[in-house]
């Protein structure tokens, strides 16, 4: 296995994912269906108590082979990333219990482009965002990385007005879908479209529950299809906000 050489978007089938331990067993299996190996991320105390197992709140890939992570990230799932070759990079910032104190990692790289707000973001996220090329895009959006779905490095589906229009400047195609609010996360009102799937495949995309129930189900579908990606289920039920699925490896 070796890590992807464009983060969170896979040229193949992925063979290693992160995801919040927080994963229903059910679902868990149909994924492991999918990709051999999962990572659970463990809870992190000083974030608020919905998201503490969220991996887009405690970490972000900024290259290939590399992890910035919240200095507090539990061990053995550090000890996991190394073992598949990821450098770890310890962040400045421990994530906080409100906002914004609790967005320091959450970013949305799609390519060579990053999408956060730059105003809260952790000084070592935004270093080596400058030194791998990225180009950096400031949103009022915090929460970026939940808020974008990622379907390759021209294409991805977010939910945050602000995030669309900086995506459209950059020349990447975005669909703007509002707030699902079907998406389940527990102590909030709905989740994030971003935060409830990931790839799995250049061409398959995994949803932590039915997309079926979005309420944007047929505008995503038809978005999905125009960029020759097909949905998976993980599973019956409202989709539920795990904050996001990570590939980190192919074969």
């Amino acid at each position: 296995m070796k890590p992807l050489e464009s983060p969170y978007i896979p040229e193949s089938s992925v063979t290693a994912m992160l995801v919040s331990h927080d994963m229903p067993e059910g679902m868990k299996s149909l994924l492991r269906e999918l990709v051999p190996v999962i990572i659970p991320v463990m809870d992190m105390d000083s974030l608020p108590v919905p998201v503490r197992g969220h991996p887009d709140m405690q970490l972000l890939i900024p290259a290939e082979g590399v992890i910035v992570h919240a200095p507090a990230l539990d061990p053995d799932t550090a000890a996991c990333l190394r073992d598949l070759g990821y450098l770890l990079v310890p962040g400045e910032k421990q994530p906080g219990g409100s906002y914004p104190e609790d967005i320091p990692y959450n970013v949305a790289v799609v390519g060579r482009h990053a999408f956060l707000n730059t105003r809260h973001a952790d000084p070592v996220v935004l270093d080596w965002l400058k030194k791998t090329g990225k180009t950096i895009s400031h949103v009022n959006q915090g929460y970026s990385k939940c808020s974008v779905c990622i379907l390759s490095e021209e294409a991805i589906i977010t939910s945050d007005r602000g995030i669309y229009q900086a995506a459209i400047e950059k020349n990447i195609d975005a669909l703007l879908i509002p707030p699902q609010k079907s998406i389940s996360i527990p102590g909030y009102e709905y989740g994030f479209i971003g935060g409830s799937a990931g790839l799995v495949s250049r061409d398959r995309l995994a949803f932590c529950g039915d997309m079926d129930t979005l309420e944007s189900a047929g505008q995503i579908l038809s978005f999905l299809q125009k960029h020759g990606i097909m949905p998976v289920m993980l599973g019956p039920g409202n989709v539920l906000d795990l904050g996001s699925l990570i590939p980190l490896c192919t074969v």
